[in-house]
This record gives C-alpha cells, structure tokens and sequence, in this order.
C-alpha cells in the first residue's frame, strides 16, 4: 500500500470516465489495468431501542466489498480515541491500568462476501440498514442490498501510480458524480506536507492533472487523518510488545551502556507500533535528532585499540546513528515537487532509502562478536544495494533541471551526497575494524599503517604516481584524441614529496584520479597532431593545517567548446543552465544504464581500472564505453574533497591550460560536514 488520495467529481456527466480515460491516456501516457467495481452498505446500531438500555449516541458500521473481500469499519462515538488515551496515559488522568476494549474506530476484513450478513444474522446482532430498499428487508441484521455501487476502471501511469476512477450509482439507478483514487506505490512514509485543506500536495495535484478540463467542474478531497488511521489499526499484542522493548531499553541506558560517543545515540526512540501504518512516525523521530559527525582523529583513536567491548560500542554507534543521517535525505526527497519525485531514478533512490531506514532501526542492540559478524554482513548487503544511488540519483536530477532552480538543485544534490559519503564511510571503517580484529586483515601487511579504512601515514607522492601510471598509456575517449590517443601522458610530482598525512586513502586517489584523467584528456584534445605531449605537473605543498595538491596541465583551459560553462566551478554542478552537458543524450543514457544493473558506480579508483579490464557485455554495456562520460567525476571530487572540510577550486587560464588546487585538513579535527 502506498500514499493515496481520493477526490470526488460532485457534477461528473455520464461519459466523465470516457474524458478521463482518454485524458489519462493521451496526456500522462497511462494504460487500462482493468475494472474497478466497489460495493458499499452503511448498517446502524439499535441496541438503544432495547428496553433498560439508554445510549445517547448510536454505533454505525459500514462495509466496502471489493473483489473477494469485504472491508468493514465501525465506528462507537462514545469510545475514546487512541490520540485521548494516549493523552490521558501522559497526563496521569486515566486510570491505572487504563486499557480500553477497542479505541473510536475499529478495522476488520471478511471474507466472503456475504459473510458479515449472515455472521449478524446467527448472532442475532441489532443492526439494521442505514437505506432500506423495501419494508420487506427491514429486519434485524439483514440488508437489502448494495446501497452504493462504484464501477470505474484502473490505470497506471509510469511504474509508481495507480489511478482509479468511477462513476458513483446510488440505490436506484440515481448517478452521484464520480470518485477518484490516486495511489502512489514506491513511496510508503511520504509525507509531501498539508495543503491549506488538509489535502496532499502530490496528490491533489495528480488528481487535478487527470481530470478533464472541464470550467464549472466541481471536486472535493477526500481524507483520513494519522490519528483515525492509529485507532481503526491498533493492535493490543502489538502495543503490549512494544511497550516491553521500550521499557528494556530504558533499563539498558539506566544500566549506564550509552556513556560513549560510539553507543546508542537513540534508544529512547519507541519502537513502531502497527499504528503508524506509514512509518512516519518513526521517520518524524529519527529525522528531529541531529547527526553525530565524527573527525579523522576521533576514528582513529578509537579504533586504534580495539577489544571486544570497544567494537561492540562502534557497532552500536552505526546502528543508531545511520537511520538518523538517512532520515534526513528521506525528508529531503519528500520535499521535492511533485514533477520532481516522478523522474526516473528519484522514485528508486526512495525506496532504497526508506527499505534502508526500516532496516536500520528496527536492528537490534549488538552485544557480542558474534551478533557484530552479522551486523557487518548486514551493513555490506546494503552498500552493494545502494550502489545504484549514484546513477540513479544523477540520472533523476539530470533530468528535473528544468524544473528545479539552480541553488536548490546543486544544495540538495550536496546534502544527498555527503549524506551518502558518511554513511558509506562509518559502515565500511566499522566493518574494516571488525575484520582487523577478527585475523582477517592486518594493518602490518598493508605497505602503510591504518586503521580501518583511513591510512594513518598516507603516502601523498606514492598515490600520484598510482593514478598517474593507471591512467598513462590509457587511450580514454580515443575518437577525440586526434590521433595521439597512444602517446604516453607524462606526470611530473614535485614538492613536498616526502608527504604523509593520516586520511582516507580512497578518497584522496579518486579527487587526484579525476584530474589526472581530466588533464590527460584535455592536452590530448588540445595537442592535437603532436608527437609528444608537454607533461602534466603535481605540485604538494605541505602547510601547517593542510596539505595542498596542485596539478598543472596545457590543455587549453575549461571554457571550451567542449566545455560551454561560464564558471570553472559551474562544472560541479547537476544543473543543465549551468553546465549544460548534463542533458547530453549520451551522459543520460549512460546513467540510465549504469542504474540498471546491481554493480552500479561506487566513485572509487579501483571500480574504473576493473571496468578498463573487464572484458565487454554488449547486453549489459549497450550506451557505457569502458570510458563513458557520466559528469559525475568532478562533482563527485568536489563532494569527497570538502567531506571534512577541504576544498577543491578549478582556475582556467582560457587558451592555455588549467590549474586545480585540492586542499585537504592535515590534523584530523575537522568534522564531517553532514550537519545542513
């Protein structure tokens, strides 16, 4: 079940499901999926007319059968709300050991049809139909028939929405407008925010959008408010269970296991409960908090050392604190406009997210290695799911450009992938520790010393010359290189050579890989028809509070044809009026097929050397060369670069060539920049 709205057509005509039909069909590209036919029967109580027994206010019941089923809803206006003894329960007024039978509304299914009559009829029930048909049909528990019959048809448009629309028929033949159901299917905890009227924003906006244009059209919005879903979807087992795991995870923060920055950032969060039938209620909680950024120096003093004690405390600290970091990116993606979040590839980075949250909070407390084992298994079941975030991600914003101005969409694209980064970064260090720990890898085999993933002596001229020679003799987009696309591109390293610094090693050899491979490209294009080619220069520069890479290229400078920006620092962006490549059909069709498949792109050096040397898939790689052009190298730079503080800024001396400056923080103090 996804988000759903429903509207009415009060003054529908009688070929109103013909125009919508045909509107669904020729202006949103829908399909017919089949019938839609309802039944609906109203009954009221008249337990009042028995004789002792004064009520001041009826039950009713109504019942909706569809297909096999019959869904029914009872409603006792002298029963209490669950939002009232909730309420109760906080103030101290409700009684001790307050627990009511059953809360306003009640939510049941039957089946089959016909089933509800006849169980009233053999408990001889006081219930009577709301509409009588005849005299005759008047008896107690016994109906006269359907009083209210929908019968409509089902669209679908795209993969995400279902639309269901039907001509209303009242008891008689008498025609009642039309009603209209909108349902969105990969979204389950969207929460788009209220309307003036109480109504959704994506929704009402769909619905509008699909009936037919028609002046004097009248509609109304049809809704359920979260406090009636939490009461017709109560369940006493489950409540009860929940308030037990609360109660132990109390007593666990009085027994004084979360005095540490590495442990359980939320055990004071409830557990769902089968009332918050979306989620929300657990996304609304884990998105109030604010996120724990970390700084290098903090990893690795705590990983230093490890013991048991000290890896279960890091387990528990990325158990708590990932639902949190995502929780936020999920109310991101649930702000976006509706002809946003219809974009191919948002509705799929959605449901990766809010599969991922699920998945997080509902993990239970680790408290040996054992349950760590699985955790990591865990943890890296998740990564390689999400390794299609990227292209999907990219691929959806390319295409909502045209709708998102330029600010918004570069900061949201930001806030994304930073979000993603620290994520990625506090799973994989974790699961590194553990395998440290474990036997499986030790940090004395590694040419230089770390821990977890981060290189506490990383080797800043040994990870040039890595890229350099990775990338020397490798042809790129040979068909651009006017013909010397095999001369070897020379990288000269001076400076600070001797150059080491605690970092993470990955990140720093992507932002030097990107450049390097940018800088090649463009003194090929550039020196076209020469039989050499001048050298590209890496310069570092050691300073007190950060180190400095710069690399020097003869390539012609950035504001090129090839390259129609007006800032150097445009190329960072997702925006097609800033960098206009990014509606490239080429660069789209190359994200579209990099999402569909599980490898995905993780924005790592190794992953690209592996596609170099992968033997080619025309099925799998129809549209993405072993060199294909995304536009995700660059921003991604960017992103890792600034990721704890540092920097990367691009100067183009335009005829010439280009320099770019990477400065990354040397001490380790800085934290993660996920707090925005």
């Amino acid at each position: 079940m996804g988000l759903t709205g429903l509207a009415r057509w009060i003054n529908a005509p009688p070929d109103g499901l013909l125009a919508i039909r045909k509107n669904i069909q020729e202006n949103h590209n829908g399909f017919l999926k089949g019938p839609w036919n309802l039944a609906v029967k109203s009954f009221r109580s008249t337990l009042s007319q028995t004789p002792g027994i004064h009520l001041p206010l009826e039950r009713t019941m109504f019942t909706l059968q569809m297909n096999d089923n019959v869904f029914v809803l009872l409603e006792d206006p002298l029963a209490p709300t669950r939002a009232d003894v909730v309420q109760a329960i906080a103030d101290k007024t409700a009684p001790p050991n307050f627990h009511p039978t059953h809360y306003r509304t009640t939510f049941l299914t039957l089946n089959p049809p016909g089933a509800l009559e006849q169980l009233l009829a053999q408990l001889k029930a006081r219930w009577v139909p709301v509409r009588q048909t005849s005299t005759n049909n008047a008896q107690r528990g016994q109906a006269s028939g359907h009083q209210l019959l929908i019968e409509g048809q089902v669209f679908g448009i795209g993969s995400d929405w279902l639309v269901r629309a039907g001509i209303v028929t009242m008891t008689g033949g008498e025609m009642k407008g039309m009603l209209l159901e909108a349902e969105y299917l990969p979204l389950p905890g969207l929460n788009v925010g209220p309307a003036a009227d109480g109504t959704s924003e994506l929704l009402s906006n769909l619905l509008t959008s699909v009936l037919p244009n028609v002046p004097d059209a009248k509609t109304v919005a049809v809704t359920i408010s979260e406090a009636q879903w939490e009461d017709v979807l109560w369940d006493r087992e489950e409540d009860e269970k929940a308030q037990k795991e609360v109660a132990q995870a109390k007593e666990r923060e009085s027994n004084g296991e979360n005095d540490d920055i590495f442990v359980y950032g939320l055990e004071d969060i409830p557990i769902k409960r089968r009332g918050d039938w979306t989620g929300n209620k657990q996304l609304e909680l884990y998105a109030s908090k604010e996120p724990k950024p970390m700084t290098l120096r903090q990893l690795v003093f705590f990983g230093r050392s490890m013991d048991e004690d000290r890896l279960v405390k890091s387990a528990n600290y990325v158990r708590t604190e990932l639902p949190v970091r995502i929780a936020h990116r999920l109310r991101d993606l649930q702000k976006l406009p509706y002809i946003v979040v219809t974009q191919e590839g948002i509705a799929k980075v959605y449901e990766l997210y809010w599969s991922a949250f699920e998945k997080y909070w509902k993990y239970p407390p680790i408290t040996n290695i054992k349950e760590n084992e699985a955790f990591c298994e865990f943890l890296a079941g998740l990564l390689d799911e999400h390794a299609i975030v990227i292209p999907s991600l990219s691929l959806g914003m390319s295409l909502s450009s045209p709708y998102l101005a330029p600010d918004d969409l570069d900061s949201f694209m930001r806030r994304m992938l930073v979000s993603r980064i620290s994520r990625r970064v506090l799973a994989q260090h974790h699961i590194a520790l553990s395998e440290n720990y474990a036997g499986k890898k030790k940090p004395w085999e590694s040419a230089e010393p770390n821990v977890g993933i981060i290189t506490t002596g990383l080797n800043v001229k040994a990870s040039i010359e890595k890229c350099a020679n990775l990338l020397r003799h490798q042809s790129l987009e040979a068909e651009d290189a006017g013909g010397n696309a095999e001369i070897p591109a020379e990288v000269v390293i001076e400076g600070d050579v001797d150059m080491r610094f605690s970092y993470i090693r990955e990140h720093l050899e992507y932002i030097v890989f990107e450049l390097l491979k940018n800088s090649i490209r463009a003194t090929r294009l550039n020196q076209a028809g020469s039989v050499t080619l001048p050298p590209i220069t890496a310069t570092i520069a050691a300073g007190d509070n950060a180190v400095g890479i710069r690399i020097s290229d003869q390539g012609g400078g950035l504001i090129t044809v090839q390259n129609p920006v007006q800032n150097p620092s445009d190329l960072f962006s997702f925006s097609h009026i800033r960098n206009s490549a990014r509606m490239e059909h080429s660069r789209l069709i190359s994200l579209r097929t990099a999402s569909s498949y599980r490898r995905g792109i993780w924005a790592t050096v190794n992953e690209q050397v592996e596609n170099w040397n992968r033997s080619p898939d025309p099925e799998k790689d129809a549209g993405v060369g072993r060199h294909a052009r995304m536009g995700i190298g660059l921003p991604m730079s960017n992103i890792f670069a600034t990721y704890f503080g540092g920097s990367l800024d691009l100067k183009s001396l335009d005829g010439y060539g280009t320099d770019a400056y990477v400065r990354l923080p040397k001490l380790g103090t800085n934290l993660e920049a996920v707090n925005f």
